[in-house]
């Protein structure tokens, strides 16, 4: 058994929160967040362990309400778990109680969650994902290094990849401008992408703002209990909802212009897919492979165990669930980079509308039937597994789920992730791109239509409605399930696809106005180019900024907007180096070679 003074135990307290009806100056509560003195401990090669204590009810007068935090990280993640609990646990707890009943006249129940390996173990030799992470980084390096440079003097200049990796090509296709009519008319939605991706950095702000280990964490608690904060983060699903339009509008646009080019056949459906497996595996593959390889290493100091071994830990068991694009489901349960659920989630509605296109596209008189039998399914699917799981119709935002990321959050695991409770909104994008190919083909007028006049002009004031009310979910306690609370979700989880295609069919044929002209600036199709590239890295940017704050750190309003902007600084300077460096390389050495596979008839573009 290890001596007691060779142990230095960090705790993690996440359920020391505890909120009293009736408050009194008789409780002297813990910190949620109390942590022993890493560089000590490290200095005196001593073992640092992480653990959760919960607080035992029958100390306090019924008037206190101490909440339920069950969410460990699961231990079977690390395998060096049960020798720590059978060495250090008891001790852990014995420590733990010792403290909370001297300086606090509390106990409470330990679990052991984790204990750092000693100093001198940490000069471990690199293993074999570790090697290929490297092997691949240098390989990648010096590809491009001697690619720029023979771009650069002029030597080889025709070869594919030295056009394919001369960083300063890539910069020359960052810049150039739009290559046809269609993309010259739709360039405003490259400013659109950017405008949402800096939305939802913000939001990933403030949820790596709920999960660190703050000195005055009850500010966040007291920000996020504000009505506009609860409206802004209960209508903050809304974000990649819009992408999801943005996606299937896309989609719809250029599947119906190539219709009218060649044949959409097997052939053409290969070549679509191929790419679009070219234009996320790169950059996703990357990153994936130094989630499971590298970032351990950077585990130094005392937030370095959230921030990075326990995601090693959970992408080294659930790697596969990212590269088959099923990491949005229900199972596994821990995920591996969680914010990539939406590239999953994209690319099985991408499947979905691909399909539904060559339906419309092989039967064009049964388009309405197809439609409005899609439309029906978007809305049954969320309202019934609101009815069927008892579920909020909106968004339940939880302190103690922050500290996951919501990755155990029915609501979110259930609703949020899945593509089949989002079909609506990809949906939506796909039927504004068919309504804008018929405008531009065969001269259709919209507003002789007497259902899109309605939908025109009750589509903003149904989102205004939605998206203030929202908040009445975190002030009631409202039974469920209910046919009404269904009805709710329904319209919470389909109104912005809908808002979102209606402004496109807007934007056809009319002049643009001050905000699309904003949108369609160069600089902003610039960064639309880079967006891909932000979201999938803006994660790992966010960990290693935050694996330089201190662990009692003090947020303010001030600190915070700096912070936030900081991160899409950095986030979208670190896409530019990715698209430079990964995207467009991988893409233009590809790319010809599946259009040589896969030949098709029309030209077929991915926007």
């Amino acid at each position: 058994m290890e001596a007691k003074g060779d142990l230095y135990h960090g705790k993690s307290v996440g359920a020391l929160r505890a909120e009293m009806v009736n408050r009194t100056e008789a409780f002297r509560l813990p910190p949620i967040f109390l942590y022993d003195n890493f560089r000590h401990c490290e200095l005196q090669s001593s073992v640092y362990c992480y653990a959760r204590t919960l607080l035992r009810e029958d100390q306090f007068p019924a008037d206190f309400v101490l909440p339920h935090v069950e969410f460990v990280i699961p231990n079977e993640l690390f395998p060096t778990i049960a020798d720590d609990k059978r060495r250090y646990e008891t001790l852990v707890n014995v420590c733990v109680n010792q403290r909370l009943s001297t300086q606090y006249n509390l106990t409470g129940y330990t679990a052991l969650e984790y204990c750092r390996p000693r100093p001198e173990d940490l000069n471990r030799a690199f293993d074999t994902l570790e090697l290929l992470f490297l092997a691949v980084s240098v390989t990648l390096v010096s590809v491009l290094f001697l690619s720029t440079v023979f771009d650069l003097c002029g030597f080889r200049r025709d070869n594919a990849i030295v056009s394919a990796f001369s960083i300063g090509r890539n910069w020359a296709r960052l810049t150039a401008d739009a290559d046809s009519a269609l993309h010259q008319d739709l360039l405003y939605i490259d400013g659109l992408r950017v405008m949402m991706n800096h939305l939802v950095i913000m939001l990933h702000s403030i949820l790596l703002l709920c999960i660190a280990p703050l000195q005055n964490y009850h500010y966040v608690e007291q920000m996020l209990s504000h009505s506009p904060m609860l409206v802004y983060n209960s209508t903050s699903v809304f974000l990649v909802q819009v992408f999801f339009t943005i996606g299937g509008y896309l989609l719809s646009v250029n599947v119906l212009r190539d219709a009218t080019r060649g044949r959409i056949d097997a052939r053409y459906v290969g070549n679509r897919l191929l790419n679009r497996l070219l234009r996320l595996l790169p950059v996703y593959g990357y990153f994936l492979l130094f989630s499971v390889s590298l970032n351990v290493r950077f585990d130094v100091n005392v937030g370095g165990f959230r921030l990075f071994t326990a995601e090693n830990a959970i992408c080294r068991q659930n790697w596969w669930a990212n590269l088959f694009f099923v990491n949005n489901f229900m199972w596994p349960r821990e995920l591996c980079l969680v914010h990539t659920w939406y590239l999953a989630a994209d690319f099985q509605l991408y499947l979905m509308a691909l399909g539904l296109l060559l339906v419309v596209n092989r039967w064009p008189k049964h388009v309405g039937v197809v439609f409005f039998s899609a439309v029906v399914a978007s809305f049954a699917i969320p309202a019934y597994i609101t009815h069927q799981h008892k579920l909020h119709p909106v968004l339940p935002i939880k302190l103690s789920e922050a500290k996951f990321v919501g990755m155990y959050e029915p609501w979110i695991r259930r609703i949020y992730f899945p593509s089949y409770a989002n079909t609506g909104c990809y949906l939506f994008g796909v039927i504004a791109g068919y309504l804008y190919h018929q405008v531009q083909t065969n001269y259709l007028q919209l507003h002789r239509h007497l259902l899109y006049r309605i939908i025109d002009k009750s589509v903003t004031p149904v989102l205004l409605a939605l998206s203030v009310s929202s908040c009445m979910w975190y002030l009631y306690d409202i039974p469920k399930p209910a046919f009404w609370v269904s009805l709710y979700s329904a319209l919470y989880r389909n109104i912005i696809g809908i808002f979102v295609a209606v402004c496109f069919l807007r934007c056809i044929n009319t002049s643009p106005g001050i905000f699309r002209t904003l949108l369609s600036a160069k600089p902003l199709t610039m960064l639309g180019k880079l967006t891909y590239c932000v979201y999938v890295l803006h994660d790992v940017a966010m960990r290693f900024v935050l694996m330089n704050e201190q662990a009692d750190a003090v947020i303010g309003l001030g600190i915070f907007v700096r912070y936030m902007y900081f991160m899409n600084v950095v986030a979208f300077a670190g896409g530019l180096v990715v698209f430079l460096t990964i995207d467009q390389p991988m893409m233009q050495l590809f790319k010809p070679a599946i259009n040589r596979l896969w030949p098709v008839g029309v030209k077929s573009k991915h926007h």
